[in-house]
């Protein structure tokens, strides 16, 4: 411990990053500037023309497709510098001589003119043309055309930022100016003179220093008093939908989990620590609250809750224990190796102070424990002393460099993904019931995925000085470590909601079990709990979309098709009795085949003399007979659940839906995302249909039909509604056109019965599969009725490629909804 505490006292504080050395490509405009005569550049003059236009067919054709928004302005600034220069100016033989072009193009115009910017989102990268020349009467112009294409509401203002130029020295000493507005109104000028004031032209002249004005759109009236609605139809939405998915999830947990005391502690402290996490979301200055509960006592709360439902105690050996201290002292060491390298410690004091404080804590140990006797336990006693010695200094010098504010970026991350670890360790020991080493190294990587991808861990600024640099973000909400965090518990609520259903769905009796089916609809309603298509929530000042009403559908229809007008299906206990009962159904099937054959072919016979009137009663009596024997609903034999249990029957149906879907991608975009979390939740239009597969092969006795593919046809409509909800806000905007809304039904439609159709097929083969028949017994190629299926299958996977291929850039936009900008920190 003194040499611990000697080593923390003699760190010093590490000197912070050095800023960044500018690796821009030099200006050649700045030397030319400087070999110039005074007189010449005093000659010079610089004069600006900015033209604001709607945009024309043409200019969108740069705009990458979804990004252009048909309830808002398009809009082309054009700007058009013009610098005139005397004969021997310098920099007119620089500008011919083109160097540096076309990378230094724009350091060449916000030198001269400075940098003009636009207040609004970016359709495309501003563009720039090669600058022009023309010489006449002794005088050369430079012109220089930079094209900005923009999308603003219609009711917003567009601000204009005339920046100063950055030549040192300055090239021109003024400018002049001259605004063309076009549909748009000047409103405010911030430091602006004008010259000449009219309608359709505003000139200026200003010199190095920086302006800006303001314009709104003269076609759009403001009123004199914005009506407040009180009620807002998406914040109902979102509180009843919240509302309804509680108790669905109070419900999932069943009587049964509330009886216990261990249960009910945990989830007093559950609910006591989550409004917790969100008040930093509304005050900042609660957020060392928000981590200290995150990342310390919901992890502790969970393994004591673990501790007291789990009956057998942790199987833990000293290898164990040897490898997680091994790992600690590799990560201590890092410590000591970042300690040395920036100056926190010389080398000779950290070979010092390390050396003291291993040695007389393995020599303690040896002491303490010589009297036991037993080597290999006084040896294993002396190395834990050791590493446990390295790895205290390693934490006080990391503490010292912590409360300096210089230390290594992502050792801080590094630490809180380490403690939220525990939160999954303990969460899949109580599902499992026991506790698990796989486990541990798995909910250790799941820990470090969430806090970001390994590019963003092992990058050159991660473990060196910290670097000024933006967090990563999906759209406004700004990915700390902490809504990080947040997100991943989030994950890890729905990972164990699967898991539940996993341990119901291994009884047959779980089909009618309502709290699998309050598992399942709350599996459904979390998947659905943002919408799919282009829905905008400007007006709503939360930090997170709302809940959409696709979740409340999901909720709804799931339950119609679980909870409708069922016969008495006798359920097989086994594959032979599942046999047993196709192969007798197929019997049925064949009877009355043939009694429909001898009633069609019997008149004739009859007619002929071929048939005698005893001789057809004989035969229908006989046929009659044979099937009574079958009793009066054969045809249950395929609505059973074939003698698997529901999770094995679910497995399947989701594995199939998803191989069906994954062709859409193209369609929607492959998911992406900043960490883990961000990228399920970018990827859940990829698990919405599977999981409605999920739900027909887990519950598939109690939905609705008696045969696959009537029971797929209830869940097409299910799924059909559901999906189609999403996009209620989009279809109901009066400036789409009618013909992008049937596009996006046609599509949406077409993925959701390609999907169903599929999955009643495969179902049918399934089915036979178990028995021990062919598929062709139920579906021969022979017959029309039975090509109907695969023929609707086609026709809907070539009709919707088609329509996705003929999609516009509005359609698109819709179907993959307002795009999640993820922001990369690197």
């Amino acid at each position: 411990m003194g040499a611990i505490v000697w080593c923390t006292v003699a760190a010093r504080p590490v000197a912070g990053p050095a800023p960044p050395e500018d690796t821009a490509a030099p200006n050649p405009w700045v030397a030319a500037a400087a070999r110039a005569d005074p007189e010449v550049g005093w000659a010079r003059t610089a004069a600006t023309e900015v033209t604001i236009a709607r945009t024309a067919e043409r200019d969108l054709e740069q705009v990458p497709e979804g990004r252009i928004d048909p309830r808002q302005r398009q809009i082309k600034v054009s700007v058009v510098h013009r610098l005139t220069m005397v004969r021997d100016d310098p920099l007119i033989e620089a500008l011919r001589q083109g160097a540096g072009f076309p990378a230094t193009l724009q350091q060449v115009t916000d030198a001269a003119f400075g940098a003009i910017k636009v207040d609004s989102a970016g359709l495309a990268p501003t563009t720039r043309l090669a600058p022009r020349l023309t010489t006449a009467d002794g005088r050369t112009t430079a012109e220089f055309t930079v094209t900005l294409l923009r999308q603003v509401r219609t009711d917003a203002l567009l601000k204009l930022h005339f920046e100063a130029p950055n030549a040192v020295p300055l090239i021109v000493t003024g400018r002049s100016i001259a605004v063309l507005p076009g549909e748009w109104a000047v409103l405010r000028l911030e430091g602006i003179t004008p010259e000449h004031e009219r309608r359709e032209r505003l000139a200026f002249t200003v010199g190095a220093y920086p302006v800006s004005m303001t314009l709104a759109p003269s076609s759009h009236g403001f009123a004199d008093v914005a009506e407040a609605d009180d009620f807002s139809w998406a914040t109902a939405l979102g509180v009843l939908t919240a509302i309804a998915l509680t108790a669905v999830l109070l419900r999932s947990l069943g009587e049964g989990w509330w009886s216990r005391l261990p249960n009910r502690e945990l989830g007093a402290g559950l609910a006591v620590a989550a409004p917790a996490l969100l008040i930093p979301m509304f005050d900042e200055d609660w957020s060392a609250l928000a981590y200290v509960i995150l990342f310390l006592a919901v992890p502790l709360l969970a393994l004591r809750h673990a501790g007291r439902v789990i009956p057998a105690n942790p199987p833990w050996t000293t290898r164990d224990l040897f490898m997680v201290t091994g790992v600690g002292v590799l990560l201590g060491l890092g410590m000591l190796s970042w300690s040395w390298l920036h100056g926190q410690l010389s080398g000779q004091h950290l070979l010092a102070g390390g050396a003291v404080a291993a040695l007389a804590a393995a020599g303690a140990a040896v002491a303490f424990s010589a009297d036991l006797g037993v080597r290999p336990v006084i040896v294993r006693l002396a190395v834990l002393s050791a590493e446990a010695a390295i790895g205290l200094l390693a934490l006080a010098l990391w503490l010292r460099a912590l409360l300096n504010g210089v230390y290594p970026p992502d050792s801080v991350r590094l630490v809180l993904a380490l403690g939220w670890a525990m939160i999954p360790v303990a969460a899949m020991a109580v599902a499992t019931k026991r506790w698990s080493r796989q486990v541990v190294v798995g909910a250790v990587l799941i820990g470090l995925l969430v806090q970001g991808w390994p590019t963003e861990w092992l990058d050159a600024g991660s473990w060196s000085l910290a670097v000024s640099q933006p967090e990563p973000a999906i759209g406004s909400l700004t990915l700390t470590p902490l809504v990080r965090g947040v997100l991943g518990l989030l994950l890890l609520g729905f990972v164990m909601l699967v898991l539940r259903l996993w341990r119901l769905g291994g009884r047959p009796a779980a089909v009618d079990d309502p709290v699998a089916e309050s598992t399942m609809i709350a599996v459904l309603m979390v998947l659905y709990i943002t919408p799919g298509g282009s829905i905008s929530l400007a007006d709503i000042d939360v930090p997170l979309p709302l809940l959409a009403i696709t979740s409340l559908v999901a909720w709804g229809t799931s339950r119609w098709l679980l909870n409708g007008p069922r016969l008495a299906v006798p359920e097989p206990a086994d594959q032979h009795e599942h046999r047993r009962l196709v192969r007798a159904a197929l019997h049925r099937r064949l009877l009355l085949v043939a009694e429909q054959e001898l009633y069609r072919a019997g008149r004739n016979r009859i007619g002929a003399g071929e048939l005698s009137i005893p001789e057809f009663e004989q035969q229908r009596d006989a046929l009659e007979g044979a099937m009574n024997r079958h009793g009066s609903h054969p045809e249950t034999a395929f609505a059973t659940s074939a003698g698997c249990t529901p999770w094995q029957n679910a497995v399947p149906a989701f594995t199939v839906c998803l191989l069906l879907s994954l062709p859409f991608a193209i369609v929607y975009g492959w998911p992406e995302g900043a960490d883990l979390t961000s990228f399920v939740f970018d990827a859940r239009y990829l698990l919405t249909l599977p999981a409605f597969g999920f739900l027909y092969g887990y519950f598939y006795p109690r939905v609705r039909g008696t045969q696959p593919m009537t029971k797929a046809l209830h869940l097409a409509a299910t799924a059909l509604l559901t999906e189609l909800s999403g996009y209620l806000s989009t279809l109901a905007e009066p400036d789409i056109g009618a013909f992008d809304k049937v596009q996006v039904v046609a599509i949406v439609v077409g993925q959701v019965l390609l999907v169903c159709v599929g999955l009643g097929l495969f179902w049918e083969w399934r089915i036979m599969h178990l028995a021990g028949e062919p598929w062709a017994r139920v579906r021969t190629l022979r017959s029309v009725r039975s090509l109907a299926a695969p023929a609707l299958a086609v026709v809907l996977a070539a009709g919707t490629t088609a329509a996705s291929s003929a999609a516009g850039q509005t359609v698109d936009r819709i179907l993959k909804g307002d795009q999640i900008t993820v922001t990369a920190p690197r």
